[in-house]
């Protein structure tokens, strides 16, 4: 991991191989090596265009699958914190992302923001996203340890999908 937090410097995809998924299989791999840290990570910026549309296009799929399962349960609440944890993400990343999709709206009289989700335009992108890229990389078949130094702090891993019934964004 760098100073910096970036959990993923450069991709490379040989031109005979490319737009078949494997950009985002390794956009995946960082993110499930940073769940295993217990650190959110980010690309080392600033993005090319490709990469930022690679990334946004990740990102968005990681926080929809998220928000549709939250969605599907009665009263439930989802913070911002919850989401990164769950990803790996950034807490940046997810806002930019969410701010891009004009999901986050700003609440009058107060200085907090609603995240406003329509269920069916998730769903209907998480079923494409499955459809159009079918890998995935199976987290229970990681086996890896974090290098870790004196001081270092790891956060503790959410136990599950009860970890995000608590926050500040009612879904």
């Amino acid at each position: 991991r760098s100073v910096q937090g970036y959990n993923l410097s450069c991709i490379m995809i040989l031109p005979p191989k490319q737009r078949e998924g494997y950009g985002k299989l390794l956009i995946e791999f960082s993110y499930l090596l940073s769940k295993k840290e217990g650190m959110p990570g980010s690309p080392e910026k600033p993005l090319s265009d490709f990469g930022l549309l690679s990334y946004r296009s990740y990102w968005r799929r990681a926080i929809y699958e998220i928000l549709l399962n939250v969605s599907q349960k009665t009263n439930c609440a989802v913070s911002i914190d919850a989401i990164s944890k769950k990803t790996g993400m950034t807490v940046d990343d997810i806002i930019s992302t969410l701010q891009t999709d004009g999901m986050l709206q700003r609440q009058p009289g107060v200085s907090n923001y609603a995240l406003v989700v329509d269920a069916k335009r998730i769903e209907g992108y998480v079923e494409k996203a499955r459809e159009k890229n079918p890998r995935r990389i199976d987290p229970s078949k990681l086996r890896w340890a974090p290098f870790l130094t004196k001081g270092a702090a790891v956060l503790e891993q959410p136990k599950g999908d009860d970890e995000l019934s608590a926050g500040e964004l009612s879904v």
